[in-house]
């Protein structure tokens, strides 16, 4: 693998996961809700045909809901926080009459609450 690869920049571990992330645009845009394709407490990657005001960088308030057949291996029942497009690559075509197609990398901000299904006992 390459040095510098997305691979190796990667700050937590990707659960290959069939969720949705929901998407709130700082300005007055409506909501957007995407399939995700994998999580981690570090970001998100989805998939989009209808990239509306998403462009790299862009501001975003995302929740993602876990769920409950996947928190085994991610033990959380929602993501929510602050986010930023960090990447946004055309993906090829399926086919010629397909719309075109984005895969997006939101990386959260520090802000992220993890909620879990059970509350922990302190």
């Amino acid at each position: 693998m390459k040095q510098g690869s997305a691979e190796e920049r990667r700050r937590g571990r990707r659960v290959p996961m069939q969720a949705s992330v929901l998407l709130r645009f700082l300005d007055e845009q409506p909501p957007s809700e995407h399939a995700i394709r994998n999580v981690s407490l570090a970001g998100v990657y989805f998939e989009t045909d209808q990239p509306g005001g998403l462009a790299l960088h862009t501001q975003i308030l995302a929740s993602v809901s876990i769920p409950e057949t996947e928190r085994r291996t991610f033990p959380f029942t929602r993501l929510a926080g602050r986010g930023r497009v960090v990447r946004m690559d055309e993906l090829p075509a399926q086919d010629g009459s397909s719309p075109r197609r984005y895969g997006v990398a939101l990386e959260f901000g520090k802000d992220l609450t993890a909620l879990t299904a059970v509350p922990s006992r302190g």
